[in-house]
C-alpha cells in the first residue's frame, strides 16, 4: 500500500467517525443541563445547525465527487432547518419541530430519500451502479420504503428516543451499508 492510499484510507476513517458529530453536538447542547428547556433547544439547533452546514461543506470538498451519505444529509438538513429557524426567530417552524420531535428528523431523511432516488444516479443509497441504474433505483426504493417504516415509531412513541430514533436510524444505516456493499460487489 502506498502512502497516498494510506492517507486516503485515514481520511475516510476520520470522515466515518465524524459523520454523526453535528447530531452529537445538537444532543449535547440540548441535554447538557438534564431535561432540556425551550432555550436549550434553541441553542442546540443553532450549534447543531452550524456544525451540520460546516460538515456538509467539508464533506463535499473532500468527497472527490463521491455521493454524500444520504441518511446523514437528512439529519443535517433537519439540524440546518432548526438552526436557521432559531437564528431568524421563525417560531412557527420551531413549534412545528417541537411538535414533530424525532419525526421531523425522519421526515427530512424521507425528503432527501425521495429527491435523491428520483434525481440522482447514486439514488438514496448513495452508490452508483456500474452496470446501469436499475439496482441503484431498486435498492433506493427499498431503502425509501424502509425509511417510511422506520419513521412510523417516531409518530407513536415520541420521547422514547431509543425506540423512536436510535434503533430505526441504526437499522437504516446498517441496511444502507448492506445495499451499498451489494452494488459494489458486482
Amino acid at each position: 500500500m502506498t502512502r497516498a492510499s494510506d492517507r486516503s484510507s485515514n481520511i475516510g476513517m476520520v470522515a466515518q467517525l465524524l459523520q454523526f458529530f453535528p447530531l452529537s453536538c445538537f444532543l449535547f447542547a440540548a441535554f447538557r443541563h438534564g431535561n432540556p428547556q425551550p432555550e436549550d433547544w434553541l441553542i442546540a439547533f443553532m450549534v447543531g445547525g452550524a456544525v451540520a452546514v460546516l460538515q456538509v461543506i467539508l464533506a463535499t470538498m473532500i468527497s472527490r465527487g463521491r455521493p454524500l451519505n444520504r441518511l446523514l444529509l437528512g439529519v443535517n438538513a433537519y439540524l440546518a432547518i432548526g438552526g436557521l429557524s432559531a437564528l431568524t426567530n421563525q417560531l412557527w417552524i420551531l413549534q412545528m419541530l417541537d411538535t414533530l420531535r424525532e419525526s421531523g428528523l425522519f421526515l427530512c431523511i424521507l425528503a432527501v430519500g425521495v429527491l435523491t432516488t428520483l434525481g440522482s444516479k447514486a439514488g438514496f443509497v448513495g452508490q452508483e451502479d456500474g452496470r446501469g441504474e436499475s439496482r441503484t433505483k431498486h435498492y433506493s426504493f427499498a431503502l425509501l420504503a424502509l425509511a417510511i417504516i422506520a419513521t412510523t415509531p417516531s409518530f407513536f412513541i415520541k420521547g422514547q428516543l431509543i425506540f423512536s430514533a436510535v434503533i430505526p436510524m441504526t437499522l437504516l444505516t446498517i441496511v444502507n451499508r448492506w445495499f451499498v456493499s451489494r452494488i459494489q460487489r458486482s
